[in-house]
């Protein structure tokens, strides 16, 4: 979901997600947030897709980077 699902392997894989997000620069304890707060809110099946975000999807990721502390730099919205 967002740019946190750009991996090859299809489905869901919260310890990759997580993994790639402390590549990126976010603390194991924020990237462990980060996770928690999407399959808090979607399904692993949702997670999981290839679509497009939806508007209120980048609203929502937007808004749990920012409570787990994440301040890596965002892309623009579309």
């Amino acid at each position: 979901m967002v740019a946190l699902a750009g991996c090859a392997t299809p489905g869901y894989n919260r310890s990759r997600i997580e993994s790639e997000l402390v590549r990126a620069g976010a603390t194991p304890e924020q990237a462990r947030c980060v996770t928690e707060g999407l399959t808090d809110k979607y399904a692993e099946s949702q997670l999981g897709s290839h679509s497009e975000p939806r508007p209120d999807e980048i609203d929502y990721t937007r808004v749990l980077l920012k409570r787990c502390n994440v301040t890596l730099p965002l892309q623009p919205r579309p």
